[in-house]
């Protein structure tokens, strides 16, 4: 008894050191960024309903790890940004540092309560918005400048950057930017496609490749980066689009680039009525063959983003369920899930388990840097009164048969909060 007492006289007095304390959150990283868009509650997406309050604003937050409660681990600030995409509204290069952040849909007028479909009738943005996070606890907005009309999708390879936009002739926007986030090269690139709108990129591991996806043909593709002393010149079609599934959205290749993961959701935000599938796609990137999905696994209902962790050998998708019912709906803010998968060397998946969520609409997801834990963005939570966003944490168990655990812990963020990154 006495040893114990005097261990808890250490803890007080601060002699034993933080790390050696349990801590309700564990993510192995350096920070995380999370944007959330406050203009309109997760059922929007359903009834057109915002639901806002004029005097909550966009925010991006900031955290720094290892989390101590009541020091000054986070922060957040003012940043337009918008819900309306398929996850990839932000990039943030692997050293931290910058967070480049689309604004895709702007904020309506402070009149405006309802829309008949949120994700068309939105005003649209031009904006992308470079915010300094060298300080992980006090992120700064430094400027903001026009990439086209309505940008969908934005990702990051080094100091390169692809964004998507629904801008003829210039629905693919290339920048080059210095250490301060500057543009030191920008170049407008056309789709070459017939009327169909980019929703979705990821650069190959090598930068050489950029994988897309289609919104109105429902396709996936393929471009090459054609480069001149290693700077990009500009990009050939590698094959045909081809069909894949029946309603594509978000993509990623696994870190050795030979497999592509693509989330088939089955339908629109919140509204598909039966699961939803994880696509493998084989790129043939010499153009020798043709692109073609490999395997298909059924993950939970309407789908919204999913995480490969650092080995490969694991991924975890997080499901909406029917968790964006309007609030008078009987099943209003339930069946969130997580889908756990086991994946092979040779990109095979195999469905492990569910795991139910608490929050509404899960839709942005990220493993740490060595995959013990895992991060999931949560849009709201049914709540009244003083409404919030959330970032939860899992714990990842490997081997043969991987499970997640619910750690106790989570940060509220604003309302709205829909991509997360990691900085490892």
């Amino acid at each position: 008894m006495k040893k114990i007492a005097m261990l808890a006289g250490l803890v007080a007095m601060g002699a034993v050191p933080a790390a050696a304390q349990t801590s309700p959150i564990t993510f192995n990283a350096r920070g995380m960024v999370a944007i959330s868009d406050a203009d309109m509650a997760a059922s929007a997406f359903i009834d057109g309903k915002l639901l806002r309050d004029n005097a909550v604003k966009d925010k991006l937050t900031s955290i720094k790890f290892p989390l101590q409660r009541g020091g000054k681990t986070f922060e957040s600030i003012i940043v337009s940004n918008s819900a309306l995409t398929y996850s990839k509204s932000i990039a943030v290069p692997k050293t931290g540092g910058l967070a480049f952040v689309l604004d895709a849909r702007v904020s309506p007028s402070e009149d405006v309560s309802e829309y008949k479909d949120a994700m068309k009738e939105f005003p649209e943005g031009q904006k992308l918005t470079v915010v300094d996070i060298v300080n992980l606890a006090a992120p700064k907005q430094k400027f903001a400048f026009a990439v086209g009309k309505n940008p969908t999708a934005i990702d990051i390879n080094k100091n390169e950057l692809m964004v998507a936009t629904s801008e003829a002739g210039k629905e693919l926007v290339f920048l080059e930017v210095n250490d301060d986030g500057k543009p030191t090269r920008l170049a407008h690139l056309p789709a070459q496609l017939d009327s169909a709108r980019i929703i979705d990129l990821s650069f190959h591991p090598t930068g050489n490749y950029l994988a897309v996806t289609l919104d109105q043909t429902k396709e996936v593709g393929l471009y090459r980066i054609v480069r001149d002393g290693g700077k990009l010149k500009n990009i050939e079609m590698v094959g045909k689009p081809f069909k894949a599934g029946d309603n594509p959205a978000t993509g990623k290749f696994s870190a050795d680039g030979k497999h592509y993961f693509v989330l088939d959701t089955k339908g629109a935000v919140g509204k598909a009525t039966g699961e939803g599938e994880l696509m493998v796609v084989e790129f043939s990137l010499d153009g020798s063959a043709e692109h073609k999905v490999v395997s298909k696994t059924p993950v939970g209902l309407n789908p919204g983003a999913f995480a490969i962790n650092p080995e490969g050998n694991m991924i975890v998708t997080a499901n909406v369920g029917k968790s964006v019912q309007p609030w008078t709906e009987a099943n209003a803010g339930g069946g969130s899930s997580l889908t756990l998968l086991k994946v092979g060397a040779d990109g095979a998946m195999t469905k492990v388990a569910d795991y139910p969520v608490e929050g509404i609409m899960p839709q942005s997801i990220a493993f740490d840097k060595d995959g013990s834990n895992l991060a999931v963005a949560i849009y709201e939570y049914l709540d009244f009164g003083d409404r919030t966003g959330g970032i939860e944490f899992w714990s990842v168990s490997k081997g043969d048969s991987p499970k997640l655990t619910k750690q106790p812990g989570k940060i509220s963020v604003e309302r709205g909060c829909h991509t997360i990154r990691v900085i490892p």
